[in-house]
């Protein structure tokens, strides 16, 4: 099978879950390029394969003969010119027999379907949690023109229902043995530093907490760290704690990778009870506070450090749920299933015209 993942950012540190989703996909033996809208950071190990970004402009004139299809006009009303032309660049790069894979249904997605308009390229998108909470205009059209629409978590696919769309429930995933045992009695914390995140929650309930994660030196962390630095982390800590919120723009978290990691080192969690956390954190293999509840959040710390047993029993629990049911290698057999099978859209005629 043929890919081609088109992306708002890529390289981006924190983005791992795209990553070794394509580097599982290579393996396995696909074919994969990828196509990025910009840079935006150094990002983690990079998989093997090929990255472009659109070229100066002077390069892309022979583009300028889509500017009259539908699909252009539609793209201008949510993107700038500059970037419609781009847009129409990146189509005319496509192979016959590639598909589209998009993670997060924004610009990367307008794109896709400008694509699907014109050359009747399928494209699958995969919605993860800002682009459905905080969403852009052109959301319900993005989704409801893709060939498939998978999501992370079935509070998501509760939640696109109302956008008329029944989408598959694919978790993103870890290499549970790629990942070293918890050894230490560090509290840690690894996020970016956004509101969503809740990192100002956790530096009140518990200063001492060490916390790496881009830009998080204003609260006394780290900063960005490099995966072996996070591997590092992991296994000098003892408790892992992420108090995720949903953030006052609507933004907020689906399934953090970063959990799923700590879980994967047999870190006992505590995180909040924020709607789809529930999938992958309970009482029986971490703990969970109300959001936005400090002396919760600080009680609750020193209980799962009180007990060194029965943090020790929930973070064996943790990894085994990890392993049953956030591999990698299940992600990727969820991509699979959408680029192969039955699709969950049908197009308009007016969206099948090619030029």
């Amino acid at each position: 099978m043929k890919l081609a993942y088109w992306l708002r950012y890529y390289p981006t540190l924190t983005e791992t879950f795209v990553y070794d989703e394509a580097r599982t996909l290579l393996a396995r033996g696909h074919q994969l390029r990828c196509l990025a809208i910009g840079p935006r950071e150094s990002g983690a190990t990079l998989p093997d394969w090929e990255v472009s970004h659109p070229p100066s402009y002077a390069e892309m004139v022979l583009a300028l003969t889509d500017a009259a299809h539908p699909a252009a006009r539609w793209l201008a009303q949510h993107q700038r010119p500059k970037q419609v032309m781009k847009a129409l660049w990146a189509t005319r790069q496509l192979l016959d027999d590639e598909r589209i894979h998009c993670h997060f249904a924004g610009e990367a997605a307008e794109w896709a379907r400008v694509a699907r308009w014109i050359r009747g390229t399928p494209y699958v998108v995969m919605v993860h949690a800002a682009d459905l909470y905080k969403p852009r205009p052109s959301l319900a059209e993005v989704l409801q023109q893709a060939d498939a629409v998978l999501t992370i978590s079935s509070a998501n696919a509760r939640a696109l229902e109302a956008y008329g769309v029944q989408a598959q429930v694919v978790h993103c995933g870890v290499d549970v043995e790629a990942w070293p045992e918890a050894e230490g009695d560090t509290v840690l914390s690894v996020a970016r530093n956004v509101p969503k995140k809740g990192l100002d929650q956790l530096v009140a309930a518990w200063p001492e907490a060490r916390i790496l994660g881009p830009g998080t030196e204003s609260l006394g962390g780290e900063g960005s760290a490099t995966r072996e630095q996070v591997r590092g982390a992991l296994a000098d800590a003892g408790l892992f704690v992420l108090p995720c919120r949903a953030a006052a723009d609507g933004d907020r978290d689906g399934i953090p990778v970063a959990l799923m990691e700590a879980m994967a080192c047999g870190l006992p969690v505590v995180t909040t009870d924020l709607l789809g956390l529930d999938e992958l954190v309970d009482e029986s293999v971490g703990w969970v506070v109300p959001p936005d509840d400090v002396d919760a959040l600080r009680s609750t710390i020193r209980v799962a450090l009180a007990d060194p047993a029965e943090a020790r029993r929930r973070g064996l629990a943790g990894r085994a749920r990890v392993r049953a049911h956030f591999s990698l290698e299940a992600q990727a057999d969820g991509v699979i299933r959408a680029h192969t099978r039955g699709w969950t859209t049908s197009l308009p005629e007016g969206d099948r015209t090619s030029t």
